[in-house]
């Protein structure tokens, strides 16, 4: 008896290393704040006296108690949160609009499915395009003075250059960016695989807004002259910030759990990295996405991943590239149909002040995946 029991301690001892080695073996509570997305209305926030949204009620244990707090010591910030959701949403599904995995989402809790307890490239770009899309949204919202903690980023100011200087209202991106990281970081746990590359595409998307900061200036003058001119840094579209992760997506690095070894004066350890898996490859920038696992087949439905397949999607007959019906289906095959399309057309203006357009009725193919 005394064998058998020892035999299953040392088991269980293995599999609880395995699994913090990989990053894969525990329950993964990571973005679980992104279901706000979905429950955030009217009927379930907390406001204060001057109808200021505060907090979800905490009964949907969606947020944990640190990012609770946050949203109570920011006054308006959880409809910035939640905006900044709605855009990285979009931008996740236009970005991969022509790829096998096109950003699915659903209406519960669980925004994205599965694919977040996994380590993939798909799921690297979730984190980073999440947290881009928090401080770019609470960024703008304080140059906007929709959340009462912060403002405009005031701190440059005085003469810019001979012809100009800096004045108006800059976008306040380092509040938006320590803000994304004290609230999306917290959800966060452990010391593992995962914990360590879901910080590092969380960072990677905050440094993205903040790199892509554009100077705009307005010009002073007699006659519009543009003798002086006032400067300030604006947001870059998040489009842009959408396909630099994008591109990053790409060429992201796939990583492997280090440690940098001892230091014989401190006799401490310092603190493990990630590093390529492939030591011929350079380490990961700051900026670069990471990941750990291969994807899943992103072809057919499989429960047991959270993948739908592409069965039913649109393709494109005469394209060789990732929309093409070739590689979209898989090898598959594809179902073509047609369908009548009405629109508006041959629009007038008339004065005033009245548009009249007729109907046009075209017939389009479709292609489908089998």
């Amino acid at each position: 008896m005394r064998s058998l029991a020892l035999l299953l301690g040392v088991k269980a001892a293995c599999i609880l290393l395995v699994s913090s080695l990989s990053g894969t073996g525990a329950v993964n509570n990571s973005g679980r704040w992104w279901g706000i997305v979905n429950v955030a209305s009217s009927s379930n926030l907390l406001t204060n006296s001057k109808n200021v949204q505060l907090v979800l009620d905490p009964s949907l244990a969606l947020l944990s108690r640190r990012q609770r707090r946050l949203i109570r010591q920011n006054p308006g910030i959880l409809h910035a949160i939640a905006a900044g959701l709605h855009t990285a949403i979009k931008e996740c599904k236009w970005q991969f609009r022509n790829r096998r995995w096109n950003c699915p989402t659903t209406h519960s809790p669980a925004v994205f499915g599965k694919i977040v307890n996994r380590g993939c490239r798909e799921t690297a770009f979730l984190f980073a395009i999440t947290s881009a899309g928090v401080t770019h949204a609470v960024a703008r919202s304080c140059s906007e003075g929709a959340i009462e903690s912060c403002t405009c980023d005031y701190r440059r100011r005085g003469p810019g250059g001979p012809d100009w200087h800096w004045g108006g209202c800059s976008d306040n991106v380092d509040f938006g960016r320590m803000f994304s990281r004290e609230f999306v970081d917290s959800s966060e746990r452990g010391r593992d695989l995962r914990y360590l590359t879901n910080l590092h595409n969380n960072e990677a998307g905050r440094m993205t807004v903040s790199s892509e900061m554009r100077q705009e200036c307005k010009c002073h003058g007699m006659s519009g002259s543009c003798t002086v001119r006032t400067c300030w840094m604006r947001l870059p579209s998040f489009r842009t910030v959408g396909d630099f992760l994008k591109d990053r997506f790409d060429g992201a690095s796939r990583v492997v759990y280090a440690n940098k070894g001892s230091n014989r004066a401190s006799h401490r350890a310092d603190p493990r990295h990630l590093e390529p898996e492939n030591s011929a490859h350079k380490p990961p920038s700051a900026m670069d996405l990471v990941y750990f696992e291969k994807s899943p087949n992103f072809c057919s439905y499989n429960g047991k991943t959270g993948t739908l397949g592409t069965s039913g999607r649109t393709c494109n007959s005469s394209s060789p590239g990732l929309d093409g019906c070739e590689l979209l289906c898989c090898g598959r095959g594809l179902k073509t149909r047609t369908e009548s399309v009405t629109e508006r057309c041959h629009c007038t203006f008339h004065w005033c002040c009245h548009v009249s357009c007729l109907n046009c009725t075209s017939t389009q193919t479709l292609h489908q995946c089998l």
